[in-house]
């Protein structure tokens, strides 16, 4: 059970619309809030976490600490050397050799266990999450109304499944605990540097604003240039997605050459930038050595000074030098980790926004429900208006009035954008009517739940796109558990199960990504077949013979004939063969039913009907 809601898919020949990217703002700490559901369950393993990295980064200084010692020993000093409190704790010799080597692979032994524990609490936390989030962000996407589909991309959609949750991912993962450690190792350095030597600890960090200066200056100018390079990558990728989606018009306009010239000009531009880029990297690279051996080599030679003047312990200096690096890499990669916490708190914000928009109250459990809803199939439109969202202004029904007995065949004819595919949309409830009503067996629709509504209508649309699976998981679709016998059945009825049984595998074809491996004619067959199963009452059949060759439409017309049998129809069609059959005929102009009747009745009339019969907008084949 979902929750209610709005918004839908607009199919897009490889561009990519819907949200622009999210920037970070500091609101976007707001959004961990929203990621409260998937946390607490795991909270006491995060803290658990957050512990074994604590220890994990005082650890790392310790063994620096050792190193430092290590170092020293042996060395000659003015000054006697002074054991600090936190190792003297360890009532170890520290000026043995061996005594410190072994005291160095204990504590590295220590850390590599709680290193391995952090990193599988962290993923097993963290994968539990994942799965949930997935799960969810699936069900809100799939449970969104059809108007939200209107103004979103395929491609921003599974962004949000896919790179967005990766994102998320790479958090709790590893950009959390390696920014914690990073902290730790930041704030611990600095204060055992302090109690080392005041003079150089202040030496090294009055380096340290004209270092981060320069990297933000620097990085927020390659984050650009990256930036643009990415966004021109995307659209190389968005022409490669046109040309093959589009293949067979590229072959039938002989236009390689063309596509091949967008996509020359794309790829020269990414190369432009990517230059651009390397050029500021190495720009930055070559200050960050000048600039930071400048400042390793002015530190040595304070601390040779100090120590040559008996200010200094040698393991001290060791040690000062080892820590400098380690918090040095620290705040260096402390830049990366915030920029990567940066993109999983904008993802974390995306997402949640999209989880929280308001959904259709469907059912999208497996488990056991309510008794089917069963129609008798009257159908009727009381002056109903409609205009979609992103198009206010452009009325595409005004108070359309037709019904549909039980039973019985209603077709509807108009020329193109009259609305004849709107009204089907609002018959399955894609859509709400603006003005009027939609009653079924003499019950506002919205009545119905939705779930148990739709399960009684069958769409067979003009073009049909089938899963990349096989014929029979195709055909099951309609009525998913169905026995292979009821496959079978619905497979005869609908006039295919000779051209399935001619493939050597049968029902366990594999038709191809959206079908492709079945013609025109056999996919039409394989929808039908899928209708039939379901057994709806309510049908709704939008040009389902209009692409198809003379033979093939006698075939799937002899199939829909079966499967109309008994069942409120509703035929978009332009083809006579098809509208004679119908019982009446409703003519749709301008978003009004103008005229309804039989053929011979309108034609009769002499008016709109008549007129597009004479026209060749309803085709005499």
């Amino acid at each position: 059970m979902v929750k209610k809601g709005r918004n839908s898919i607009r199919s897009v020949e490889g561009k990519t619309g819907g949200d622009p990217p999210k920037k970070f703002s500091w609101k976007n700490w707001n959004a961990m809030g929203k990621m409260g559901h998937y946390l607490r369950p795991h909270a006491w393993g995060y803290i658990l976490g957050i512990l074994i990295i604590s220890a994990s980064g005082i650890l790392t200084l310790l063994v620096t600490r050792l190193w430092g010692q290590l170092g020293g020993v042996g060395s000659t000093s003015d000054s006697p050397t002074q054991v600090e409190s936190p190792l003297q704790a360890l009532q170890i010799d520290l000026n043995d050799l061996a005594t410190i080597g072994w005291t160095i692979l204990a504590v590295l032994f220590i850390q590599a266990v709680l290193s391995f524990v952090r990193v599988v609490l962290f993923a097993r936390m963290t994968e539990d999450m994942m799965l949930a989030m997935r799960h969810d962000a699936f069900q809100a996407i799939i449970s969104m109304p059809m108007r939200f589909f209107d103004t979103r991309s395929v491609g921003d959609l599974n962004s949000r499944v896919s790179a967005d949750i990766t994102s998320i991912q790479d958090i709790f993962t590893t950009t959390m605990a390696e920014l914690l450690r990073q902290l730790i190792i930041i704030i611990g350095g600095i204060m055992a540097l302090l109690y080392f030597s005041v003079t150089l600890t202040l030496l090294m960090l009055a380096t340290l604003p004209v270092m981060i200066i320069a990297a933000i200056l620097f990085g927020k100018f390659i984050r650009t240039l990256s930036k643009k390079t990415q966004d021109q990558v995307a659209e190389s990728n968005t022409i490669v997605q046109e040309s093959l989606t589009g293949i067979i018009s590229v072959k039938s306009f002989a236009n390689e050459a063309l596509e091949l010239l967008r996509y020359g000009t794309s790829i020269r531009t990414i190369r432009s930038l990517a230059m651009k880029g390397a050029i500021w990297r190495g720009a930055f690279a070559s200050f960050i050595i000048l600039f930071i051996f400048g400042a390793i080599t002015l530190v040595i030679f304070k601390g040779a000074d100090l120590m040559a003047s008996g200010g200094l312990a040698s393991e001290h200096f060791f040690t000062f030098l080892l820590m400098t690096g380690l918090v040095a890499g620290s705040i260096g990669g402390i830049a990366a980790q915030f920029s990567a916490l940066q993109k999983g708190l904008g993802a974390i914000e995306s997402l949640m926004e999209l989880m929280e928009e308001p959904q259709e109250d469907i059912e999208t459990s497996e488990g056991p429900t309510e008794e089917p809803l069963r129609l008798k199939g009257h159908v009727q439109f009381q002056q109903v208006s409609f205009h979609y969202p992103n198009r206010e202004d452009i009325e595409v029904l005004e108070g359309v009035d037709f019904h549909i007995a039980p039973g019985e065949r209603v077709a509807l004819v108009g020329p193109s954008g009259a609305g004849k595919s709107t009204i089907a949309s609002l018959l399955l409830r894609f859509h709400e009517p603006n003005a009027g009503q939609i009653l079924v067996d003499n019950l506002p629709i919205e009545t119905y739940p939705l779930t148990a509504f739709r399960k009684r209508v069958a769409f067979v649309p003009q073009e049909v796109i089938l899963f990349g699976g096989d014929i029979q998981s195709n055909i099951a679709y309609g009525k998913p558990g169905a026995s292979k016998e009821e496959i079978v059945a619905a497979a005869e009825k609908a006039n295919a199960l000779e051209f399935i049984e001619s493939f050597p595998e049968g029902f366990s074809t594999l038709v191809g990504e959206r079908g492709v491996q079945l013609s025109g004619g056999q996919r039409q067959r394989i929808a039908i077949a899928r209708a039939i199963l379901r057994d709806p009452e309510i049908l709704i059949l939008d040009e389902a013979t209009s692409a198809l060759d003379s033979t093939s439409e006698k075939e799937v017309q002899s199939a829909l004939d079966t499967l109309m049998e008994g069942r409120s129809s509703l035929i978009i069609a332009h083809r006579l063969s098809t509208i004679r059959g119908a019982d009446r005929i409703a003519v749709l102009e301008n978003g009004n039913i103008t005229e309804w009747g039989k053929h011979e009745e309108l034609i009769a009339a002499k008016g709109a009907y008549h007129r597009l019969v004479e026209n060749q907008e309803i085709s005499l084949t």
